[in-house]
């Protein structure tokens, strides 16, 4: 059987797996971003998180007088902080965790879904272009347009990404979590078994990618784009998490 790797596809494709890592990353940030927001809360970005809070809070005198207490300890263990400094800190997070913090409410929850829900919706709506267009691609084959479609509908990789790196995170150095992310703190949140949300979400991201691969793209160009994937996914990942997104979203 000949294997044949298309060497100028490979590098286009490889460019828009870098590419779309980032825009998938920084816009799965976005979507907790707009729900937590739309709950009233003030967020900041960063390149592989956000972070949310209640109005008012990070204006709070105890916030301010915590972040100047523990300013030079911010990367020390906590157990190594000298004991008066561990002790007032906690007061601190004592005074902020009565005047802001409700453990009635569900606003963790929703902020949690926000990105997964923006993940999957994007995924799911290259896919549905994708299907609409089958007809198309099958008579005249696959447009610039299609592509784009194509790469917005593998958003839904960063659910298998999760449950794989999460899964060999424990066989390579356990404790005891074979789960991680979003999806974790979801299935959590909802008294649920861990692994329900992400084994969900893994399954169906392996669906729509079998589907796109394997029945919209054609054959001759399949290798060279699950190659491509590989090679352009680890590439952007790295890139933006290590190099690039620590310099512009510390």
């Amino acid at each position: 059987m000949k294997i044949s790797i298309d060497i100028k596809h490979l590098i286009y494709f490889s460019l828009g797996f870098v590419l779309f890592t980032i825009v998938g990353t920084v816009s799965h940030e976005y979507g907790h971003i707009t729900v937590a927001k739309s709950l009233g809360y003030e967020t900041t970005l960063h390149y592989g998180s956000m972070n949310s809070y209640p109005k008012g809070y990070l204006e709070d005198e105890n916030v301010i007088a915590f972040k100047n207490l523990t300013k030079d300890y911010v990367s020390v263990e906590y157990d190594s902080w000298p004991k008066d400094i561990q002790e007032k800190a906690e007061e601190y997070n004592n005074i902020l965790e009565k005047r802001y913090w409700n453990e009635e409410s569900n606003d963790s929850l929703f902020i949690s879904i926000g990105g997964p829900l923006q993940t999957v919706l994007t995924g799911t709506l290259g896919l549905l272009m994708l299907v609409f267009r089958r007809k198309s691609i099958y008579k005249s084959g696959m447009k610039t347009l299609d592509w784009l479609f194509v790469f917005l509908s593998l958003f839904w990789l960063r659910e298998i990404f999760n449950l794989v790196t999460s899964i060999a995170g424990e066989l390579i150095l356990p404790n005891g979590n074979w789960f991680g992310g979003d999806e974790l703190h979801i299935s959590q949140e909802l008294n649920l078994w861990s692994g329900t949300i992400p084994i969900i979400l893994a399954t169906l991201g392996i669906l729509v990618a079998i589907y796109v691969i394997f029945k919209i793209m054609p054959k001759k160009i399949r290798l060279t784009f699950i190659l491509s994937g590989i090679i352009g996914g680890i590439m952007g990942f790295i890139l933006w998490m290590n190099i690039i997104g620590p310099r512009i979203l510390p």
